[in-house]
């Protein structure tokens, strides 16, 4: 496309053309058009020049983030009775211990998808909430038999030498209430029940053990949080890890009800149980494209005519109309006739 100088003017990107600044809170666009006449300059000013690349470009957004232990979940009592001890907040419950205490009885924690909704017991029919007590028990070093969800007399021998050890009467069976089944090891975030009032209802509130990150983003960068992406994480200390996106989810901002808090796993899950808590930046990586001919936005021109072009620095055809493709990192991605690895072109400034 063949442009006649003394035909057109030109506005010079001087910024960033129709791109989005990507920033804590949300996405701010900004352009900065700066209107040239085509007149020749009384004085001639030297010209800064870019050259056409190829080259790989990643979209990215960087934005603050939290190492923490995530939202928490509550805890609620099954069994009827009086709460007579309960754990300090901070406090770590692994598998098989004392979560709280009902009537001097402690409440075990033990960890599986599926919640006790029943008493378990001889003559008691197969069913998840067994298996869940048959792999505990295993787990814990109890010689249960065959783990599949059957009650049978190796179950019922291995729950009451368990029962023995927690100072229990050993029965072996357990009543709706007795234990509290939650998918993983907790840490006690929160103590809601109170000594000596009733133990049926919210006892407790619960993380996770191992620390993670949580960070906002507005509803327009949704695209960034994929679940299961990796993001790098860079911490207040100096150190540089990476992490995965666990879930999205919309964020607690009633102001702006598009925004989104994104909570993501780290990698290395020792560092999660180390890294102290408090601020992290997070990076999200986005769209890509390899083997991308790209320049700098500030050589970017508009058109009178609508749409974008660049103004080669040499050579007969002065101006190219260019179609733009990816932003990242201060360059787009170009193509159009006449557009080419290695063409140098004016950058306003």
């Amino acid at each position: 496309m063949r442009i006649r100088r003394e035909r057109r003017r030109r506005w010079l990107l001087g910024g960033v053309v129709a791109m989005a600044v990507l920033t804590t809170g949300g996405a701010t666009a900004y352009s900065r058009l700066q209107h040239v006449s085509a007149e020749p300059a009384r004085k001639a000013t030297p010209r800064r020049t870019a050259t056409v690349v190829r080259t790989d470009l990643v979209e990215r957004i960087v934005v603050d983030g939290t190492v923490g232990y995530g939202r928490s979940s509550p805890v609620t009592g099954r069994r009827a009775g009086t709460i007579t001890w309960l754990p300090s907040p901070g406090a770590l419950v692994g598998r098989g211990e004392r979560l709280y205490s009902v009537d001097a009885d402690p409440v075990p924690l033990l960890v599986g998808d599926t919640p006790m909704y029943r008493d378990i017991g001889d003559g008691v029919s197969s069913g998840p909430d067994v298996l869940v007590l048959e792999r505990n028990l295993d787990a814990l070093g109890y010689d249960v038999g065959t783990v599949d969800g059957t009650f049978r007399s190796g179950t019922r021998r291995a729950l009451g030498r368990w029962q023995r050890k927690l100072g229990l009467p050993e029965t072996g069976r357990l009543a709706l209430g007795d234990v509290v089944v939650l998918p993983a090891e907790v840490r006690v975030d929160r103590v809601t029940g109170q000594l000596g009032g009733s133990a049926q209802g919210e006892v407790l509130d619960v993380t996770g053990v191992g620390r993670l990150v949580t960070a906002g983003l507005a509803g327009a960068q949704r695209r960034f949080a994929r679940p299961d992406a990796e993001v790098r994480l860079d911490l207040a200390d100096g150190r540089s890890t990476t992490g995965t996106v666990r879930s999205v989810a919309a964020g607690a901002d009633e102001e702006d009800r598009s925004a989104l808090t994104v909570t993501i796993d780290f990698t290395d899950s020792a560092l999660a149980t180390k890294v102290d808590a408090g601020p992290v930046t997070v990076r999200f990586d986005g769209a890509r494209r390899a083997a991308a001919l790209a320049l700098p936005i500030e050589a970017l021109v508009a058109l009178r005519e609508g749409g974008y072009g660049i103004e080669a620095a040499e050579g007969e055809q002065r101006y190219h109309a260019v179609e733009l493709g990816l932003f990242a990192d201060g360059m787009v991605e170009v193509s159009g006739d006449g557009v080419a690895e290695g063409l140098t072109v004016v950058v306003a400034g």
